[in-house]
């Protein structure tokens, strides 16, 4: 772990430990207290958005590499994944996912890394329309006050500038392009990195312009999962018998996912995502308690989802030394 990330990692349990500090902390218990067994529901609709997820990935990889694989396949290297992600702060699982798609179906390195881009890329597309309808229903609902309304607006459109472009990068493959003008002045080592980069980058650029059907099928995979995210949510106040309409679980879960994405350098979120939550909800429903509580049935949903892919993964051989030195 870098220096940066510890000190990250760091502030967002200074910062957790604050808000449970904040908190009182028989309320918050009683309020977690009120779900007991109906936890199974929020895994079972958590399940329904991996799902789709899933999918949605499987078909990046079959347009890319045209390489038909199944869902449960996928399900199973998506979730392993997903797991290092967590364990290692948002950035190992990605290289593992390609190390299983190459290790297990040989789908090479360049092409499995091009299917992960492609598919983050439309699923932060997806997250700019949710966003949209979330900032929509924040301004709507008029219960989250100036503030909230001024903060989430102007993290949209930083959001959405960033993600903008990210697109243009790929679809008109601007990394070829740069690497054309300066390649006489980088070293060998440099080139065949950006040869490689190149490969992918037109892959991508051509399914964005050939495979527009697909690009929308998938494009409305993510945007389905991430309203999965605001039902899950919706669930989780009814569960706990706090009513609130689902424009309002849009708007709460747009905060927490604009507050997720540009504090992204703080490890899985630690603190920040509690904090948004807390503060969201007392807004919402006068009620810090009711706010952690939240926050810890979403982080307890995650930590069994962690479990699961690290149980899946135990028997999968996977050579960090490989993957270190082929990414």
């Amino acid at each position: 772990m870098s220096k940066f990330k510890f000190l990250y990692l760091i502030f967002g349990i200074a910062l957790l430990v604050f808000i449970f500090n904040k908190v009182d902390f028989n309320s918050f218990l009683n309020e977690l207290n009120k779900l007991r067994f109906s936890f199974f529901a929020i895994l079972i609709i958590y399940f329904v958005g991996f799902i789709l997820d899933s999918y949605s990935w499987q078909l990046c990889i079959e347009n890319l590499v045209k390489t038909k694989l199944k869902l449960h396949q996928i399900f199973k290297i998506r979730i392993i994944g997903e797991a290092f992600n967590y364990i290692f702060f948002q950035v190992g699982g990605e290289p593992v996912k390609a190390f299983l798609l190459k290790n297990n179906y040989g789908i090479k390195y360049k092409s499995s890394i091009g299917s992960l881009i492609l598919a983050k890329t439309i699923i932060l597309f997806a997250l700019i329309i949710f966003c949209f309808v979330g900032l929509v229903s924040i301004f709507y609902t008029n219960k989250f006050g100036d503030n909230f309304e001024k903060a989430s607006l102007i993290g949209f459109v930083l959001f959405t500038t960033l993600i903008s472009l990210f697109f243009i990068v790929q679809r008109y493959k601007l990394t070829s392009k740069f690497h054309n003008i300066f390649k006489n002045k980088l070293s060998k080592k440099f080139n065949n990195f950006f040869k490689h980069l190149q490969e992918t980058e037109h892959k991508i650029a051509d399914f964005y312009k050939k495979t527009k059907k697909d690009f929308f099928k998938i494009l409305f995979l993510n945007l389905s999962n991430w309203f999965f995210g605001a039902l899950e949510l919706y669930a989780i106040f009814y569960l706990l018998n706090e009513k609130i309409t689902f424009l309002e679980a849009v708007a709460i879960e747009t905060l927490v996912q604009l507050v997720r994405a540009m504090l992204f350098f703080i490890p899985s979120n630690l603190g920040t995502q509690e904090g948004v939550f807390v503060l969201a909800v007392n807004v919402l429903k006068d009620s810090t308690p009711l706010g952690l509580a939240v926050a810890i049935i979403r982080r307890l949903r995650e930590v069994i989802w962690i479990s699961i892919g690290l149980i899946l993964g135990f028997n999968q051989k996977i050579d960090f030394k490989e993957i270190k030195k082929r990414l």
